[in-house]
């Protein structure tokens, strides 16, 4: 690609380098060598520049393709807020949120229906990560677990060496 197409994206250049090698004149095979796009993606730059009288702009990505977001940012900003105050916060059990309860969560509180999968493809979007929790009993015990570590292991184990030894 030439140096006045390197803040472009590389679809564009292409686009763009194709377009410029179409009015110079130059053959669909020899610009997609150019290029490195195939025959038929050179035929269709050259069909929409012959409807737009040879106006490179109308090789521009179009803007506005794919579904319209379904949460404003301004919804967004919220389900993220309501994420970070917790689960219990919003009417649920524990605070474990799960794909399906911030679906169920997004659906109640916004009238929108979203998948888990599309969920879990939000949550990065809202600098929010899904992740596993670390699943820990209530009644942990730092102490009780170092002293059963220190003590009653260590008195297992020398059980179980002096009952292998014959």
């Amino acid at each position: 690609m030439s140096a006045k197409h390197g803040s472009l994206s590389s679809q564009a250049a292409k686009r763009l380098l194709g377009g410029e090698l179409i009015v110079q004149g130059y053959d669909n095979a020899t610009i997609a060598d150019i290029v490195g796009v195939t025959t038929r993606t050179v035929s269709n730059w050259r069909r929409t520049l012959n409807e737009h009288n040879a106006k490179l702009y109308t090789l521009a990505r179009k803007q506005g393709s794919g579904r319209i977001a379904r949460l404003n940012d301004e919804q967004k900003q919220q389900l993220k807020d309501s994420i970070l105050a917790g689960a219990i916060n919003a009417g649920y059990p524990s605070e474990r949120w799960t794909s399906r309860i911030v679906a169920d969560f997004i659906k109640k509180k916004f009238g929108v229906t979203l998948a888990p999968r599309t969920v879990r493809d939000l949550l990065p979007t809202l600098d929010l990560s899904p992740q596993k929790p670390v699943v820990k009993s209530h009644k942990y015990d730092e102490k009780a677990v170092k002293k059963w570590a220190r003590y009653t292991w260590r008195q297992l184990k020398k059980k179980q060496e002096n009952s292998a030894s014959p």
